[in-house]
C-alpha cells in the first residue's frame, strides 16, 4: 500500500510523532509512505533522523484561498504520480484541500485522525468534510465520542487507534540498579531517594506547579523524595520555568528538584524513576508519555484528565487521582511511596499492558483495518 500521511505541524508534538511512528510502523511492514509536512521545521528535522521521506515542497498548510487551486493540482500530482492509494490528515487545515486533491486523483481515498485536544464544531462545514473521508480515526475513546456526537455520525463511524508504545525495556533489575546508581550520582543526590519524574512541556496545562507543591506535602512523610522534571528543550518553555523555579525556591524544594533539559535517552530516565507523575490540567489525547512509562516498568500517577482514565488502568497499572489538586496528588504519592510491593505489581502489569494493548503491531494491524477499508468504499 503506498500512503501519504499529511502532518504539516511546525513542532514535534503528539499529533507529528504519531504520524511519525505511523510511518515507521508502515515501512517495516513493507508499505511506501511519505510524510507531508513544513520545510525547515523539528518536525522535518527528526523526520530525517528517523529516515521517513519526507514532502516539503508542497506548501500544503498555506491558508491563501489565492494558492488552493495551484497547491491542490501540485498535491494531487504527486499522489498520482506515485500510486498513492491512501493519504492520511492529521489536521483540520489541511483537510479541505487534501479532499479537493483526492478528487483529482480517482485512485486515493481520503482518511483522517483527528488526535488534538481543541473542541470540534458540529458545524456545516465540517460535517461535509468529515463526511467526504472514506475513514475516520481517533487517537482516543474520548475524541471518538466528541466526532460522533457533534457530526452525528454513527459509533462505528470512527475507530479508536492508541499511540503505541515502544517495545519494553529487558533490563534485569541488576542492570537497572546500576544505571540508577550512575543517575543519582550525575545530578548530585543521595542513593536513598524515591524518585519522581515528569517528561513533557513545560507549561501551565501541563500542571507542574501542582506536582511541585504536592512534592512538599509528600516530604513531610517521605523527606527522601525528589522530582525529576525533563522538558522539551523549546525556547518558549524558558518562562514557565522560570516561575515554577521560583515555586521550588519559596517551598524550600530546590535540594530535592532537578532539571534534566531535554535528553534523547529519557526511556532510560524514565525506567529508573520509581513513579511517572501525569498531573496534566487539560489535553492528553495522545497519552503517549504514560505508554512509555509503562514500557519503562514505571507506574504512573495522574490526574483523571482526557484519554488518561482510557489509558491507565486505576489501580492496576497506575493510579488516577479522584481530583486535580495538589492535596490529593500528594495523598496518593504518599500512599504509594509507603508500599514498594505495589509499586512491583503495577510495573508488572504496565510491561503486560504494553504488548496486549499498546504494541506497534496492534498499531498497524488496526489502521491498516481502517485503511482497507477506506480502499473499499466509494467516494462521495
Amino acid at each position: 500500500m503506498n500512503v501519504l500521511l499529511n502532518s504539516c505541524t511546525h513542532w514535534w508534538n503528539a499529533e507529528a510523532h504519531y504520524a511519525a511512528v505511523l510511518a515507521e510502523c508502515l515501512r517495516e511492514g513493507g508499505h511506501k509512505v511519505w510524510v507531508l509536512t513544513q520545510p525547515g521545521t523539528r518536525h522535518a528535522a527528526e523526520l530525517q533522523h528517523r529516515g521517513i521521506p519526507a514532502v516539503t515542497d508542497i506548501p500544503a498548510w498555506t491558508r491563501n484561498p489565492l494558492n488552493w487551486a495551484a497547491v491542490g493540482r501540485q498535491l494531487a500530482t504527486f499522489l498520482v504520480r506515485n500510486g498513492v492509494q491512501i493519504a492520511d490528515v492529521f489536521r483540520s487545515g489541511e483537510l479541505p484541500l487534501t479532499l479537493w486533491a483526492a478528487r483529482l486523483a480517482p485512485g486515493v481515498r481520503v482518511v483522517r485522525t483527528r488526535g488534538t485536544a481543541r473542541p470540534l464544531r458540529g458545524h456545516w462545514l465540517n460535517r461535509r468534510l468529515y463526511a467526504g473521508c472514506q475513514g475516520l480515526i481517533a487517537s482516543a475513546n474520548v475524541l471518538r465520542d466528541e466526532m460522533v456526537r457533534n457530526l452525528d455520525l454513527a459509533p462505528d463511524a470512527v475507530r479508536t487507534i492508541y499511540f503505541p508504545a515502544e517495545p519494553t525495556l529487558d533490563w534485569s533489575e541488576e542492570r537497572r540498579k546500576e544505571a540508577r546508581g550512575r543517575l543519582l550520582a550525575d545530578l548530585k543526590l543521595p542513593p536513598d531517594r524515591v524518585l519522581l519524574a515528569i517528561v513533557g512541556r513545560v507549561f501551565p496545562e501541563k500542571g507542574h506547579e501542582r506536582l511541585i507543591d504536592a512534592l512538599a506535602g509528600v516530604r513531610r512523610l517521605h523527606p527522601h523524595t525528589a522530582l525529576l522534571i525533563a522538558d522539551k528543550g523549546y525556547p518558549d518553555e524558558a518562562p514557565h520555568r522560570a516561575r515554577l523555579e521560583e515555586r521550588i525556591a519559596a517551598l524550600g524544594l530546590q535540594d530535592h528538584v532537578r532539571w534534566l533539559g531535554f535528553r534523547e535517552s529519557i526511556r532510560d530516565v524514565m525506567a529508573c524513576a520509581d513513579y511517572g507523575v501525569i498531573p496534566s490540567l487539560s489535553s492528553e489525547t495522545n497519552c503517549r508519555v504514560a505508554m512509555e512509562f509503562f514500557s519503562a516498568g514505571t507506574p504512573v500517577v495522574a490526574f483523571p484528565t482526557g484519554a488518561l482514565p482510557e489509558v491507565i488502568e486505576d489501580n492496576l497499572t497506575g493510579i488516577l487521582t479522584r481530583d486535580q489538586s495538589p492535596e490529593t496528588l500528594a495523598g496518593v504519592l504518599g500512599m504509594l511511596i509507603g508500599d514498594p510491593g505495589l509499586r512491583h505489581l503495577m510495573a508488572r502489569h504496565g510491561r503486560e499492558a504494553v504488548l496486549k494493548r499498546f504494541s506497534r503491531q496492534k498499531f498497524l494491524d488496526d489502521t491498516l483495518a481502517v485503511f482497507e477499508k477506506a480502499l473499499a468504499t466509494p467516494k462521495k
